[in-house]
């Protein structure tokens, strides 16, 4: 597109100073150019159309340069004045001024000049002096008024995005693909929340399955630390199939420095609606979360511990393996620190027995699925929300990729688009 290049006089008026005399100037890429006379006030004023990337297609912000040109405003910035700089008081403008919205400058404490408007003298840039600034920011406004009224605006502004058009169309493609990923991203999450809702509802309608009653013969267990050095035996009877805490089995244990009680379950953050992991207390828990204080604490090489170990899967769990059980010493019911190296050796030594025993339970499917059952109203009202969540992003991310798909074509129609006359509905 192209704009026939046009030469006028016209007068602009100056609020409380009189009238500015103007040549006017249509030059290349949509600028304008003003050259203006004025009391105290000569030189040239550059109107450019700003097209920044992810602005509107029709750049709706312009800055006003000082001097004539068409170099780029960085290349006098640092080095030389351009041609015919107004004089304003006496005082000759150097840069450009601040990225101004012709439309939205009736406010009086909008700061049009900026930190781009100098004096530039012996290779300086100096402030302008007050009265400067006050009347270089009244022509400028102006300029701006008469600018916004000309007839072929909607053309300067295409003509002006026509210089970074092509690269501005292939950000909006490549916007638009990572767009359009993350909805594909997210209707696969979708899938696999709603196939986790159906196996979640599945679960709440299973018949639980018969549990073994507590044994009452003791059974004894190796204990192994770390390395696989023997660390002696102990006792372990099972006090009960606990009814508070589903599928988790209550132990008494006694021998080898060690005595007190375990509670033994599945993985209590159940990241599967089965969980298949494996959950330790220490002491006899009534609850999974937030318990301070459990009955029949153990005491571990004299020392009483508490808190308990997660793990979320027994695939890996040996009995020297793995090495650290979280074992840690209340000092009040809100802080404690970790328990001694000796206390702790010990202490993982106890857990992963136990553990073992408990995944050997001919009754761990039942268990398991007694902890699914409790648990799968929590789950399922999470996955809900979740599948809310996915929607409502997925929604915003179609409209984001239709929002870069048509910028991208309006921006490769101003590419290719050569009529003056040109017209089209524009994103902003």
């Amino acid at each position: 597109m192209t704009v026939s290049l046009l030469t006028q006089r016209v007068d602009l008026p100056l609020p409380g100073i009189g009238t500015a005399a103007a040549r006017v100037t249509v030059l290349e890429h949509g600028r304008v150019r003003y050259v203006v006379r004025a009391p105290h006030v000569r030189g040239t004023f550059v109107v450019i159309p700003q097209h920044l990337r992810d602005g509107p297609v029709l750049p709706d912000r312009v800055v006003v340069q000082f001097g004539d040109g068409l170099d780029p405003q960085g290349t006098y910035y640092w080095r030389k004045h351009r041609p015919d700089e107004p004089v304003v008081h006496g005082v000759r403008l150097h840069g450009w001024t601040s990225s101004l919205q012709p439309d939205n400058l009736s406010d009086r404490y909008i700061d049009i000049l900026g930190s781009y408007t100098h004096s530039l003298r012996g290779g300086a840039l100096r402030e302008l002096p007050r009265a400067t600034r006050r009347r270089t920011e009244t022509v400028i406004r102006a300029i701006l008024a008469h600018w916004r009224s000309l007839p072929q605006l909607d053309q300067l502004r295409a003509a002006a995005a026509r210089i970074y058009a092509a690269e501005y169309a292939e950000h909006e493609a490549e916007r638009a693909a990572a767009a359009e990923a993350q909805v594909a991203q997210l209707q696969t999450e979708r899938k696999q929340a709603r196939r986790r809702v159906n196996v979640l509802n599945g679960i709440r309608r299973r018949r639980p399955r018969a549990l073994t009653p507590p044994r009452t013969h003791l059974a004894r267990l190796p204990l192994v630390d770390g390395r696989g050095r023997e660390m002696g035996s102990i006792t372990v009877r099972e006090v009960a199939v606990s009814a508070e805490v589903a599928g988790a089995v209550v132990y008494e244990v006694s021998g080898a420095r060690v005595l007190g009680r375990f509670t033994v379950g599945s993985d209590i953050y159940r990241a599967a609606p089965v969980p298949q992991g494996v959950w330790v207390a220490y002491g006899h828990a009534t609850r999974t979360h937030f318990e301070n204080e459990r009955a029949h604490r153990p005491t571990v090489n004299g020392v009483t511990v508490s808190g308990g170990w997660n793990h979320d899967t027994s695939d890996d769990i040996t009995p020297s393996a793995p090495n650290t059980v979280g074992a840690r010493v209340e000092t009040s019911p809100t802080t404690g620190h970790s328990a001694p190296a000796a206390t702790e050796r010990r202490a993982g030594a106890v857990v992963r027995a136990l553990a073992l025993h408990f995944l050997a339970r001919e009754d761990l499917d039942g268990l398991r699925l007694a902890a699914a059952q409790a648990n799968a109203p929590f789950l399922l009202g999470e996955t809900r929300r979740r599948l809310k969540d996915l929607a409502q992003q997925q929604a915003q991310e179609e409209r984001n990729a239709q929002r870069h798909r048509l910028r991208e074509r309006q921006l490769q129609g101003l590419t290719t688009s050569q009529r003056v006359g040109f017209q089209t509905e524009l994103a902003a």
